[in-house]
């Protein structure tokens, strides 16, 4: 087999996560030990007393999770990527990677003393140089953190000294995709062809606070169109009545609160203004929509009315209208259903969308689920050689094609 890339791995450490980083994860009522439960997990006490628990136990859930919570916890992002790299000794030396990196500075309005993305970004460079021809990082950006000119003023230079290879998106962190700040980027991405990786499902990290704190005014901010003549794109109007929903819904408490911030911030429609200005924009919606969706599992945000969207049928939707929209079955390809696989094969063989899914695994965030070996050759076994090679060599060469990185199938770095 050709060599393979993983289009979708992380390797940040806990480190680079808020004090308060837990509150994703604790009930409400805890949210005042948040700082707490991260100091204990950080230190080498707490970390040797999860090693011996996951050595000790019997309980096959609890071992995934500490292992998962171990690897967060791990000094160093090399250090996890040497636990990556090692589970992919059997698909060759050569296999690639791109590091998701993520930017948690602004999930809270809390003061946190922990690094932030520049010390991450720092790190993920030293370890570019450490493996030139294998680590192919993706800088993750944020439009509270650098915005306009001066956000592509950051992210070019990265890109054109082959130290980034494109940008990692986090909506539900606390922005909409099409909040214009982001307006200058989306520019130079598309006449560079530089690609862009967005999370996409209804599960995972979320900003921690008041939807308010974020969105002062009922009406999400939203780039313009572009024409004088007709400046607001009328997607913009579904996007403020799905705002409002989650505004003032007695299941948000009445308050705005931002547990579902996957389901607004992220609904893969709130991209349409974008699509529609930059219609050449290289954007992968990671995860198909997440595997409950291919399966059509009903989620309690939405029999409650809040948001009847399917994510995974949405992304096919957008697949079909935008010749540059991809997407990839990270964290997905765990569940070896064929409900799940099936609609995964059908549309890795359609002619107009096969040649955009990509192969990814989400690593670690997938040790809850399997090791990484498992789910290789899971996907492996699923999708049978000429498929698997479609999606880990074919497609992702394109994806990650740009004018700055114009030949990633036969480029070296050595």
């Amino acid at each position: 087999m050709s060599r393979i890339t993983n289009a979708h791995t992380h390797i940040f450490t806990g480190k680079f996560a808020p004090d308060y980083f837990f509150k994703v994860a604790l009930p409400k009522a805890l949210h005042g030990w948040a700082d707490e439960v991260k100091a204990m997990l950080e230190s080498r006490g707490m970390r040797w007393l999860v090693r011996g628990i996951s050595r000790s136990t019997g309980k096959s859930n609890m071992q995934r999770y500490l292992n998962f919570i171990e690897t967060g916890m791990e000094e160093s992002q090399a250090d996890v990527f040497g636990k990556l790299r090692g589970s992919y000794t059997a698909l060759g030396s050569d296999t690639r990677f791109v590091v998701l990196t993520l930017n948690m500075d602004y999930m809270g309005l809390q003061r946190s003393s922990h690094p932030g993305i520049e010390d991450q970004l720092k790190e993920v460079e030293e370890l570019r140089r450490d493996y030139p021809d294998t680590v192919f990082p993706f800088v993750c950006v944020d439009p509270r953190h650098k915005q306009g000119q001066a956000l592509v003023d950051w992210v070019a230079p990265m890109h054109r000294d082959l130290r980034f290879f494109g940008i990692k998106m986090y909506p539900a962190l606390g922005y909409f995709p099409c909040d214009p700040r982001l307006t200058e980027l989306y520019a130079w991405a598309e006449a560079n062809e530089v690609p862009i990786m967005t999370h996409c499902t209804r599960v995972g990290v979320f900003y921690t606070g008041r939807l308010r704190e974020v969105v002062p005014n009922d009406s999400a901010p939203c780039l313009d169109t572009g024409d004088p003549a007709n400046p607001v794109d009328p997607e913009l109007d579904a996007i403020n009545k799905r705002l409002n929903r989650f505004m003032y819904n007695d299941f948000t408490s009445g308050k705005g609160q931002s547990k579902y911030g996957c389901n607004l911030f992220l609904n893969p429609r709130n991209f349409i203004p974008v699509l529609n200005r930059f219609p050449k924009l290289k954007i992968c919606f990671a995860h198909f929509g997440g595997d409950d969706e291919i399966m059509g599992d009903p989620k309690k945000v939405r029999e409650l009315g809040l948001d009847t969207t399917n994510f995974h049928t949405e992304i096919k939707e957008l697949m079909m209208k935008y010749e540059y929209v991809y997407t990839d079955i990270s964290y997905t390809l765990f569940n070896d259903k064929e409900e799940v696989y099936q609609p995964i094969r059908a549309s890795i063989n359609d002619p107009v969308m096969g040649g955009r899914v990509l192969f990814g695994t989400d690593y670690y965030m997938t040790l809850q689920e399997a090791p990484e070996v498992q789910l290789w050759q899971l996907c492996q076994t699923k999708l049978q050689p000429v498929l698997f090679e479609k999606i880990a060599v074919t497609n992702t060469s394109a994806y990650l094609r740009s004018k700055f990185f114009p030949d990633p199938a036969g480029t070296r770095f050595v």
